[in-house]
């Protein structure tokens, strides 16, 4: 079992995605790194500080992730580490001998930063795999997909439906600072002073609540679990949708993996590699994780790559 320590508070082709996930670690297309087992002899011959980041990590059986307190996501319960990233990085990183994962907890937009900072080793926060962050860090492979939606007062009285519709509306909406949210309703036409950014939920539950904005705009996953654990009464949640690019017409996939430092290959192969044995088949990602709100049709389509949704936009 893995220990959980305290906050340091700071197509066509019918492949699964098994078949696809290890067929581009052996192609090298997304990641030229070395490949797990280079590390493991390299650990066997007993060279100190030639092994990579995963042998040192491996010898002292502990990880750090870095959080934005978003629920379901990654957040803390009672001082306790929990959320969908961290129970599966949790399972992933027990399985290759590091069983403490501590946990560092920052606002959304310093979680890359953070990581390339050295203040914690893999970000566990649900975060989207865009182009411009793939710049930034590597991203393991998808571990799920999300729609958007909007929180708003019962009956949806400005009739958001999508980015298109906040524009219309001219109404205000609270993203999260660093988020693809903020971009995307501006994208759409959501005048810039409309945008406005909030650090955690519970700041923007205060401000819908307030009357400041009228509507939270995060994915329908986050937004199911405030409404779910009662944290919003007299709210309610928008039917999802998937936003569409404004200036090609196609879809932009929410979907989100763990997040490491850009010359960390073989941490990123070898969470691959366990990632897919989880999602199998069989699937045991789905049954991991369903407790906060995932299930099997938020699992990545079986042809959708970290290599693809780094090179859209």
């Amino acid at each position: 079992m893995v220990r959980r320590s305290d906050e340091l508070r700071v197509g066509t082709a019918r492949w699964s995605r098994r078949d696809l996930l290890r067929g581009s670690l052996i192609g090298g297309a997304a990641l030229a790194a070395p490949s797990l087992l280079s590390a493991c002899a390299k650990a066997d011959e007993g060279s100190s500080g030639s092994g990579g980041r995963l042998q040192q990590l491996q010898s002292q059986g502990t990880i750090t992730v870095g959080i934005a307190g978003e629920e379901p996501y990654g957040f803390l319960d009672g001082g306790e580490l929990t959320g969908m990233d961290p129970t599966v990085q949790e399972k992933i990183w027990g399985e290759l001998g590091i069983d403490d994962v501590k946990s560092v907890q920052v606002g959304f937009d310093s979680l890359i930063p953070g990581l390339n900072a050295g203040n914690f080793d893999v970000v566990a926060a649900g975060m989207f795999i865009t182009g411009e962050r793939c710049a930034q860090a590597q991203f393991s492979e998808p571990m799920y997909c999300a729609p958007e939606a909007y929180l708003v007062p019962e009956g949806n009285p400005d009739n958001l439906t999508d980015f298109k519709s906040a524009a219309d509306a001219g109404v205000t909406v609270g993203v999260f600072s660093g988020a693809v949210e903020g971009p995307y309703l501006e994208d759409a036409g959501v005048d810039g002073s409309n945008v406005v950014t909030v650090p955690d939920q519970q700041a923007g539950l205060i401000q819908l609540k307030q009357g400041r904005i009228d509507a939270i705009s995060l994915t329908s996953i986050t937004l199911n679990w405030i409404v779910n654990q009662g944290q919003a009464p007299g709210f309610e949640v928008t039917e999802p949708f998937t936003p569409i690019d404004p200036k090609t017409g196609q879809k932009i996939y929410g979907c989100g993996g763990a997040v490491f430092r850009l010359d960390d290959d073989d941490l990123v192969q070898a969470f691959n590699e366990k990632l897919a044995d989880l999602i199998g088949p069989p699937n045991e990602l789905t049954p991991l994780i369903e407790k906060f709100g995932f299930g099997p049709e938020t699992l990545p389509p079986p042809d959708l790559t970290t290599e693809k949704l780094c090179n859209i936009g």
